[in-house]
């Protein structure tokens, strides 16, 4: 039987061997992180506008109760702050992120992507690097035969001659149909090289970028907190205070 302590490594590793970049597309590059880019630019007209900082102090909301936690001037500074450490996370992320994250951001977008779009040597590139990696394939989808790989080829670019001056019979070629043919095997190879993409490259690069985007998401996130405990207290003060 398991102890904790065995389950708490199973599940260690289990996370480690799936750690990869399209688990976390969305906090780098998502809605946030693009908006971060105007910070900069308009960022400085927001940050020492006096008018902008006196209406965050938010009277009405907290009841003008609010005589603790942050100005309103310093909830903008934590706002500009964490949107700067976003767009620094999502400008990392577009330079250091996996080749197939510029086609897709998702394994389903990527296979549906290359099945409509891959040539045949592109298919011959990518079945290349898994058999000849030097590792066995990370996926189920990975470990298929070579027999199937050798017939969808023969289907695919002709016959392969005896006679090795003349190769390839270009009569006998029939991509699209082996194409709809060996679908499954060629999303299978699809799945396979998204997912070694995705976990097995530069993932030191991906710690970094999610380090910083860390730090300015809760830099965004303590201005709503601060808030939130405000309007609370506003709420319960009154039916806690005792009778006048």
């Amino acid at each position: 039987m398991l102890t904790f302590w065995d389950r708490m490594v199973m599940k260690w590793n289990t996370f480690v061997y799936n750690f990869g970049w399209a688990n976390y597309v969305d906090p780098l590059d998502g809605w946030i992180a693009r908006l971060s880019f105007a910070v900069p630019i308009i960022g400085y007209l927001i940050l020492f506008n006096d008018n902008i900082a006196q209406n965050l102090s938010f009277r009405e909301l907290t009841s003008g109760r609010s005589t603790f936690g942050l100005s309103g001037g310093a909830r903008l500074k934590l706002l500009y702050l964490g949107l700067v450490f976003v767009g620094l996370a999502n400008i990392l992320y577009r330079w250091q992120r996996p080749y197939v994250l510029r086609h897709a951001r998702d394994q389903v977008s990527y296979v549906e992507m290359g099945i409509r779009t891959f040539s045949i040597m592109a298919f011959i590139d990518l079945h290349g690097k898994i058999r000849h990696s030097g590792s066995d394939a990370y996926t189920p989808h990975g470990k298929y035969y070579n027999a199937e790989w050798d017939a969808f080829l023969e289907l695919a670019i002709g016959k392969e001659s005896n006679d090795k001056r003349i190769g390839r019979d270009p009569t006998t070629a029939h991509w699209v149909e082996a194409k709809a043919k060996y679908e499954g095997l060629l999303r299978g190879i699809l799945i396979e090289t998204f997912f070694r993409e995705t976990t097995r490259t530069r993932r030191d690069w991906l710690v970094a970028c999610l380090a910083i985007a860390g730090v300015g998401y809760v830099l965004l996130a303590v201005p709503s907190l601060d808030l939130f405990i405000k309007v609370m207290a506003a709420i319960i003060a009154p039916l806690i205070e005792p009778p006048v």
